[in-house]
């Protein structure tokens, strides 16, 4: 119960401190006392607030809201306060009055919750929909880009995937977070050798000891004809930095075998095989002794 009441307590502060210097304005005409008994609810609710008397400010507000009911103000501090309760039904009521009332200034509490509802409810196109009237209120941010990319990726879509991508890489172009998903991207959709290999340089120039990235070009390189010196050189790194990774161990030994260095392979392999805890990668290190004894 104490956690709760903090929890509430907490969020109806920040509340108020945020509109310490808030300045009412009366859409509708208000009598003189009208307005005098409006701002004189408000304030004592705020006290209520911080005295921990919150069924007292509830009713406070609720007389500021029968007084002025065009108060945007007052309708998203209720919101808040049903949802502050966990009655999130209500709560979304009030933030769409507020919203509908100022929606410069409160779009934030109605468009996050029904976003989140949406999310909740796995129905993408409206939650996309609402991404998008929130980025009408904010510049377009990370936050915007991968949830964009993540759902068109899922659906396949990725034209729409690569767009909301590159939206972002254009603000900030060396974000390698942004980066990595790209070329994971490019990886899945089997891009042209030539931009794919740029993009692993793209990301190596920003942070030469990705080992991701090293691994993963490097392997591309064994298995498509490149250079296999510069496999080599960018595979050792990977095992240097962590030789029980059974991955970049595996990595490392087909390069070799593509060598030649048949017997190398195969101990690389071996230690491979004695780290690897997953069916899947033991699977496939497998499918490579196979392959390496075969041809000895």
């Amino acid at each position: 119960m104490n956690g709760e009441r903090l929890r509430v307590k907490g969020i109806l502060i920040l509340f108020f401190l945020s509109i310490f210097n808030f300045q009412f304005s009366f859409g509708a005409p208000l009598s003189q006392e009208q307005e005098q008994q409006f701002k004189y609810y408000w304030y004592a609710a705020r006290q209520a607030i911080e005295e921990e008397r919150y069924a007292d400010a509830y009713v406070l507000l609720e007389f500021c809201h029968a007084l002025h009911p065009d108060d945007a103000s007052t309708v998203q501090f209720l919101g808040l306060m049903y949802q502050a309760m966990g009655q999130d039904e209500k709560a979304m009521d009030y933030f769409e009055q507020a919203y509908k009332l100022a929606p410069n200034d409160y779009w934030r509490s109605y468009l996050d919750t029904r976003k989140r509802q949406f999310l909740e409810q796995g129905n993408w196109e409206m939650v996309l929909k609402t991404q998008d009237e929130i980025d009408r209120h904010q510049p377009y941010d990370g936050y915007s880009a991968y949830l964009r990319y993540t759902i068109y990726a899922a659906q396949k879509k990725y034209k729409k995937a690569f767009a909301a991508l590159d939206k972002y890489l254009e603000k900030d172009p060396d974000n390698l977070r942004f980066l990595m998903l790209r070329l994971e991207l490019m990886e899945q959709t089997k891009t042209k050798q030539k931009n794919l290999y740029a993009m692993y340089e793209r990301i190596l120039e920003i942070d030469p000891y990705n080992l991701s990235t090293l691994n993963n070009y490097a392997y591309h390189l064994a298995t498509h004809k490149g250079d296999l010196q510069k496999a080599e050189r960018m595979s050792a790194i990977t095992i240097r930095e962590e030789p029980n990774n059974p991955v970049y161990l595996d990595t490392y030994a087909w390069i070799l075998y593509k060598q030649g260095q048949n017997d190398l392979a195969l101990f690389f392999l071996a230690r491979a095989w004695d780290c690897a805890f997953d069916d899947r990668t033991k699977e496939e290190i497998a499918n490579h002794i196979k392959q390496v004894k075969s041809k000895k």
